[in-house]
């Protein structure tokens, strides 16, 4: 063990050949390969994540449903701006995600308090119209709306609203950089991000000339407003405006938009399957009550992570265990098991 820390817990090559250096050890090897995996620290590092069966998509992100009828809501910054008087602020950023067509709502709050994210829901439901399900962003919610049974997400459990924070953090940091604004700025700014990411590809860009173009997300929030409008569309504006053209357009728009659906069923939703990496382990042990684990944290060594026991389990519909209450030095965790790491003592 001395030899195996003094190589900076290097692997058993290395290991055994320092070792070598001095002593001979029959079946030096297996030796050390037993005195590493004893190693606490390896075994931290060699520590995998608790797997579980994929769970079904939810039915509210399948079926077919007007934009912002099933939404995520999320909070992300702060950002730092200038307030007047050569004084600076934080503000907030709050995404509104849509899970069928994930277009993106943005918003920029004062603060995180249930009072500027009430004005924020009222801006979004004015402009975008009423939704029927709200999935928040547990990490960031504000105070008085906590107590919901949703996982953390920052810990598991994201869904779309992990994809669209990564979506909307990258360029935005880009862009802003060290750079100190005013609010009307980056409310100007983020709203440019809004249509940037609402025109992001959701399916395949391919290269062939004349293919139809990929899915966007603005293609639902405006089905009728095309750039590569066909030459009897144009015909239609310079007539008359009566009756027989009005009811001749509104069911082409209403053919187009049909035509977009099924696109969407027969790219979007069989692309689902493969960027979300459906696994069935089905040889894995699920985790139960007394198990010691090792819970992921915001660092990237595990030597910085905390040890763990497992006081309960929670299932999911399907009947698979899909996250744990923890007990750690720091209190009790509700985690989701893919960033729990089962410790084999």
């Amino acid at each position: 063990m001395s030899e195996h820390e003094k190589s900076f817990h290097s692997g058993v090559v290395s290991t055994l050949s320092r070792v070598r250096n001095n002593f001979w050890i029959p079946r030096g090897r297996q030796v050390v390969k037993k005195v590493i995996s004893e190693c606490l620290i390896c075994k931290k590092y060699a520590l995998k994540p608790a797997k579980q069966l994929t769970g079904q998509m939810p039915r509210d992100r399948v079926v077919e449903s007007p934009p912002f009828a099933v939404v995520g809501i999320d909070f992300t910054g702060a950002i730092t701006i200038k307030a007047g008087d050569q004084s600076c602020k934080k503000v907030y950023i709050a995404l509104f995600t849509c899970a069928v067509t994930r277009a993106v709502h943005i918003e920029v709050v004062s603060d995180m308090s249930v009072k500027s994210f009430i004005f924020a829901l009222r801006r979004f439901l004015s402009r975008r119209g009423g939704c029927k399900i709200q999935v928040f962003k547990s990490s960031y919610r504000p105070r008085e709306l906590r107590g919901s049974s949703s996982l953390n997400v920052r810990h598991g459990g994201e869904g779309f609203l992990g994809a669209t924070d990564e979506e909307h953090q990258r360029p935005s940091e880009k862009i802003l950089g060290k750079a100190l604004l005013t609010f009307e700025e980056l409310a100007t700014i983020m709203t440019e991000l809004e249509c940037v990411l609402n025109n992001r590809p959701m399916t395949y860009e391919t290269n062939e000339l004349g293919e139809p173009r990929c899915l966007t997300p603005s293609l639902f929030l405006l089905p009728g407003r095309d750039n590569s409008l066909p030459e009897h569309f144009l015909e239609i504006f310079n007539k008359v405006v009566d009756r027989e053209t009005l009811t001749r357009r509104k069911l082409y728009q209403s053919r187009l938009l049909k035509q977009l659906w099924t696109k969407w069923k027969d790219q979007y939703l069989l692309q689902l399957r493969t960027a979300h990496n459906f696994t069935n382990p089905s040889s894995e042990r699920n985790l139960k009550s007394g198990d010691i684990v090792l819970v992921e944290g915001p660092n990237k060594s595990k030597l910085l992570w905390d040890m763990g026991v497992v006081e309960q389990v929670i299932v999911g519909r399907d009947g698979h265990v899909r996250a744990c209450i923890v007990r750690t030095p720091k209190g009790q965790l509700r985690r989701a098991v893919q960033l729990l790491y089962p410790f084999v003592i």
